[in-house]
């Protein structure tokens, strides 16, 4: 089932609203940032999977907006986050690629930069209590704790995978922990849980990173039985993750209807990058995967919901990205974004309310390592590294709006298209600094990390 069958199957046709954020008294709206890690677009129910159940998921999306063009800013975890934190192309802070072992000079530290200001940080200026729950991935040093980057509480690990059911490296705030129960995708929904009703009397900011499904493919017993009918071992491991995450989702909103939130809390839900092939996830019709920039790498499920104040069941289609959450949650706080922060992102409310019929952004960017890439609402120029062999193709042009599996490459039919966005990506990327580490010296410098380093554990 096609996405928009699945919603109006579900009764959800694009129910008006009446009533706009701008306009709202009283409380400020929590905001809460539900991110998987490693999801395949096909792989949630309202992007048309039968195989792998997420009612909670999907009930946000029969109560919200789907995004039907929804990006990440990176193909990978990290930086992918330092987007999301930052509403700004996370190329602009130096942070293109993982934290790792090489970096452009001695003096280069590996973390989000400190005089970068987060959407912790402007949401406390607001008023918000802020906290963090899940995987950071964004500097090993204590000074790129959560605690010290706008959070008030973090809760999880900073590192790119770990063990679910013996998680490394786990961390209440400064404090290393032990974990207290059995699975850390559990752990992650209790926690979340807790902070909505310790806090519930004041408006929050509570960004839920789930280390699922990202490798190690590490399920319970309990969810595995229930996927026995598939074969493919990895393939049902991955279905289980998936499975409990979406349980753990659930939760956390049985707990905000619990306390008679749900109306005052707007909620994204989205991946950090498309998923990975080695762990059998499914970016259904679209092309390539983790890691490029075709559209299985980038291009993620994507749903806002915000019960009263945006249409319920309904679908946008115009292209939006994860760095538009932060100046949309500013908006919604009744905040102002200064023209100082340079932020990338634009405040998505008119746009999804049906306010505003023009597009939130005319061009979006992507640059990462050997990859290249510009999308107009109707145009796609790439050029990608592609993960299996390591090839790096040459430019393509797909008429994107048309064609969303890059199925044609058409570039020697559309020259004068080619070259004016050519022009734009070139004006936008002279602009950026070299990536400052990271996993490719050739790219990222040359400079290894002195295993003495504080940011050794990348």
């Amino acid at each position: 089932m096609n996405r928009r069958a699945f919603i109006e199957t579900a009764g959800f046709a694009g129910i008006a609203t009446t009533t706009t954020w701008a306009a709202a008294k009283g409380r400020k709206p929590n905001l809460l940032i539900l991110f998987a890690d490693d999801l395949g677009y096909g792989d949630v129910g309202f992007n048309g999977c039968t195989e792998i159940p997420t009612p909670h998921i999907d009930s946000l999306a029969q109560n919200g907006v789907v995004c039907s063009n929804g990006y990440s800013s990176c193909p990978v975890c990290g930086p992918s986050r330092a987007g999301l934190l930052s509403g700004r192309y996370q190329n602009h802070l130096g942070f293109e690629d993982n934290p790792g072992p090489f970096r452009q000079s001695k003096e280069t530290r590996l973390g989000f930069p400190l005089e970068q200001k987060t959407l912790a940080d402007r949401m406390k200026a607001l008023g918000y209590v802020t906290g963090m729950i899940g995987k950071q991935h964004d500097g090993i040093a204590p000074e790129y704790n959560p605690v010290n980057r706008g959070f008030d509480e973090f809760y999880g690990f900073n590192n790119g995978a770990t063990d679910y059911f013996k998680p490394s490296k786990l961390m209440r705030g400064l404090k290393p922990i032990k974990m207290e129960q059995g699975y850390i995708t559990d752990a992650f929904g209790d926690e979340a849980a807790d902070f909505i009703r310790r806090h519930k009397a004041n408006p929050f900011l509570l960004y839920v990173a789930f280390n699922a499904p990202h490798g190690p493919l590490h399920a319970k017993d309990e969810h595995l039985k229930q996927f026995k009918h598939i074969k493919d071992e990895t393939r049902r491991k991955y279905a289980a993750m998936v499975y409990s995450m979406d349980e753990n989702i659930g939760k956390v909103l049985s707990e905000l209807r619990k306390q008679g939130l749900e109306e005052d809390t707007l909620i994204f839900f989205l991946s950090d990058n498309g998923g990975p092939k080695n762990i059998s996830a499914s970016n259904g019709a679209l092309r390539g995967q983790k890691g490029e920039f075709y559209e299985g790498g980038i291009h993620v499920p994507y749903i806002v919901q915000w019960k009263g104040q945006l249409p319920e069941g309904s679908i946008y289609d115009q292209p939006v990205i994860s760095l538009d959450i932060l100046p949309t949650a500013v908006a919604a706080a009744r905040g102002t974004v200064s023209n100082d922060w340079k932020l990338d992102g634009i405040n998505l409310l008119p746009h999804l309310a049906g306010n505003m019929k023009t597009p939130p952004h005319n061009e979006l960017y992507w640059r990462f390592l050997f990859q290249d890439c510009i999308r107009t609402p109707e145009w796609k120029l790439v050029k990608v590294k592609e993960k299996s062999g390591g090839k790096v193709r040459d430019w393509q042009l797909f008429k994107i709006s048309e064609d969303p599996g890059e199925k044609t490459d058409v570039i020697k039919r559309y020259p004068e298209v080619v070259e004016k966005l050519m022009q734009k990506y070139e004006t936008w990327t002279a602009d950026l600094p070299a990536p400052q580490w990271g996993w490719q010296p050739a790219f990222c410098g040359k400079i290894r990390i002195d295993p003495k380093s504080p940011d050794k554990d990348w």
